[in-house]
């Protein structure tokens, strides 16, 4: 039967993903490795309230079929949150990974380039590489894409699409400057590549100012992806994609094709939450609870470490991305790691040539206080064996 299998599953090497859940089910491992919320902190009284009173109301077409791009109620809470949006332009997805495999299935087609940040999302880069595209890859900086070097691939491959995390990068944390922005989007228009909009951590700000999205700066050439994965709960597995009204048909074709449609129980739950003000209460919470989190471990790193790593300071999300100054190998650190009782992400995952790096990424949200400073300083006794 493993002959039948086809190219794009047998040319596949096993998630770095996979590796991550295993090792955070393992109790005796403190875990930086994984982008996962905190789940003493998701809303379980919210959420068992909301759903006996839509039980309550003891209509069984609850359990029915439902529109493909998701329920109206839930698109308009949606839209709300968005300037000059509208429900027509949100259709709901299976989690914000549904939103990218869409956009492939309706977009490309094989030996087509994409664009992506170096280092990037790596559960989006093993994604891509199953559709038999060519992926290229543009330096990232603290102020966001080198933009030069984005100009010089829009004009020699003519990408279908630029895929950016452009708020609390993952894995670098690293947001885009409005003068950044400003110029990928003169970029976008002049060479009519649509910008794949990815921003997960949006709503995890802990100090700065909002900035304006690609999708409000351009929204002709954008898709905006969201998700309430971080912010509500992973398993509702609840995203959404925000775009003009002709893609989102387009979309929803393909949508119908692959699962017909999301659970319209946790799409109802979700906008009563959203409807009550319970939501986004929460999500002020997490924002407060996971604020010294990602302080407590900017203090660790420059305690134990001092100057022998860097690494940027982000303003909201789940990581910090450290560089290891006299790692050549991360995936050796990370060995060393296990070793010790810590897991982190190695660098070297994250990039599309997958080119050694010494790199790391290091997720504060799923740890306690006392764990961050524990599993720092493994990781810096793991450091000095190199």
């Amino acid at each position: 039967m493993q002959t039948k299998l086809a190219k794009r599953i047998t040319t596949a090497s096993r998630s770095f993903t996979r590796t991550i859940l295993d090792l955070t089910a393992q109790n005796t491992i403190i875990s930086f490795a994984g982008g996962l919320p905190d789940a003493a902190l998701f809303p379980a009284d919210a959420i068992e309230k909301h759903s006996k009173a839509l039980f309550a109301e003891k209509d069984n077409r609850l359990f029915q079929y439902s529109n493909a791009s998701g329920v109206p109620t839930l698109k308009e809470q949606i839209a709300k949150h968005y300037r000059d949006t509208h429900a027509e332009e949100i259709m709901l997805t299976n989690g914000s990974q549904q939103g990218l495999d869409l956009m492939c299935k309706t977009f490309l087609d094989p030996n087509d380039c994409i664009i992506v940040e170096d280092p990037s999302y790596l559960a989006a880069l093993g994604l891509f590489r199953m559709y038999d595209v060519t992926i290229k890859a543009a330096p990232l900086t603290p102020d966001g894409v080198d933009t030069e070097a984005l100009e010089v691939l829009f004009k020699t491959y003519r990408p279908k699409f630029f895929y950016t995390i452009p708020i609390f990068q993952n894995p670098t944390g690293y947001s885009y400057t409005m003068q950044t922005r400003l110029e990928v989007v003169r970029l976008a228009k002049a060479y009519h590549v649509i910008l794949l909009e990815d921003s997960p951590y949006e709503a995890l700000r802990y100090e700065g100012v909002s900035t304006t999205s690609f999708a409000d700066l351009l929204p002709e050439w954008t898709v905006a992806l969201g998700t309430f994965s971080k912010t509500l709960a992973p398993d509702f597995r609840i995203g959404w994609i925000r775009a003009p009204k002709e893609i989102i048909s387009a979309l929803t074709l393909s949508k119908e094709s692959t699962d017909l449609q999301n659970s319209k129980f946790f799409q109802l739950v979700c906008a009563r939450m959203m409807q009550s003000g319970e939501l986004q209460a929460h999500v002020k919470s997490l924002v407060d609870y996971y604020r010294p989190k990602r302080d407590a471990m900017v203090a660790a790193l420059k305690r134990y470490f001092g100057e022998s790593i860097d690494f940027v300071v982000p303003e909201g999300g789940m990581f910090i991305w450290v560089h290891f100054k006299k790692c050549n190998d991360s995936m050796k650190l990370f060995d060393l790691a296990i070793q010790k009782g810590v897991a982190f992400v190695p660098g070297s995952v994250f990039f599309a040539d997958k080119h050694e790096s010494g790199y790391g990424r290091l997720n504060y949200t799923n740890s306690s206080l006392e764990q961050i400073d524990e599993g720092v300083r493994k990781l810096q006794q793991a450091y000095s064996e190199l």
